[in-house]
């Protein structure tokens, strides 16, 4: 009796082993996963905009390129986005992400970028930045502001903003410091900004006039540019670091480089930007 138990199990484990096996061939094959988030205007989930998001829409032309490739996809919030993608044991990509030296030791990154824009900017009450003497849209250092007024900057939990930002977030005390997990984490921040509990909230030129306008706090808050941060940032494809997450950046890379280059890219690079600061980006497109 032992001996037979013995022999089931081990069939069993092989017929486990075959299986999964089996799936991950026919992945690697034929689908890739999407980590999407509810972050607008990146991914628009509801409301008259739904499906209207800069990185899904970028997404659905990288599709048309590889119409050989089944293309799933799996929401989670945005604390939880890096842990999901660094799972060796799945394998996820992400359209958008910036390249640190801890991520590229972590996933597979593109060599061309996905996704441009412009710099993160300061977002502020305007009554708070005409306490400071500030000057409506003139360039502003985060190292000063935070340093000499002690105020209180707001962030995603998570959030990557650059070598150069991230270096000035890193000396920033912990009692200056509010981040948010979850779901509409941006919107929940944007909102804290308007009601005062906070003085300063980081955020990219087409994130503000969205969540502004749709939140109709745009004749409440300002933007400023950031003297720290480059005039462009830059996201990149990221899948998981393993075997297949390698084989799908190379599978997405000539699509990409397509995508891109097409007339389609550039107006969606372009269509959540305010009007006014659309001209700095067309440039570099």
């Amino acid at each position: 009796m032992w001996y037979l138990r013995q022999r089931l199990q081990q069939s069993l484990c092989l017929c486990f082993t075959l299986i999964v096996s089996s799936a991950s061939h026919g992945q690697s094959s034929k689908t890739i996963t999407w980590l999407t988030l509810d972050f607008e205007p990146y991914y628009i989930f509801n409301g008259a905009n739904a499906g209207q998001g800069r990185d899904e829409q970028v997404i659905n032309l990288l599709q048309q390129q590889l119409p050989e490739y089944h293309f799933n996809f799996m929401a989670i919030p945005s604390s939880h986005l890096l842990t999901e993608l660094r799972h060796t044991q799945s394998t996820y990509c992400l359209l958008s992400l910036y390249k640190t030296s801890q991520r590229l030791m972590d996933l597979h990154f593109s060599e061309h970028y996905s996704t441009i824009g412009l710099s993160p900017a300061l977002v502020m009450h305007k009554e708070v930045a005409q306490q400071l003497g500030l000057t409506a849209g003139a360039p502003q250092s985060l190292t000063k502001l935070l340093g000499e007024h002690r105020l209180r900057l707001g962030l995603p939990m998570g959030r990557s903003y650059g070598n150069e930002l991230d270096e000035v977030i890193a000396q920033v005390p912990k009692s200056q410091l509010t981040t948010r997990p979850g779901r509409d984490v941006l919107a929940s921040l944007t909102y804290m900004l308007a009601k005062k509990r906070l003085d300063i909230l980081l955020s990219y030129p087409s994130e503000f006039q969205y969540l502004s306008e749709k939140m109709g706090l745009d004749e409440q808050l300002s933007i400023f540019p950031i003297t720290e941060a480059p005039p462009l940032s830059y996201g990149h494809i990221a899948c998981s670091n393993n075997e297949l997450g390698q084989q799908q950046v190379k599978i997405l890379a000539p699509a990409l480089q397509q995508v891109v280059s097409s007339r389609a890219y550039k107006e969606v690079m372009l269509q959540w930007l305010p009007t006014a600061l659309k001209p700095r980006l067309q440039q570099a497109l």
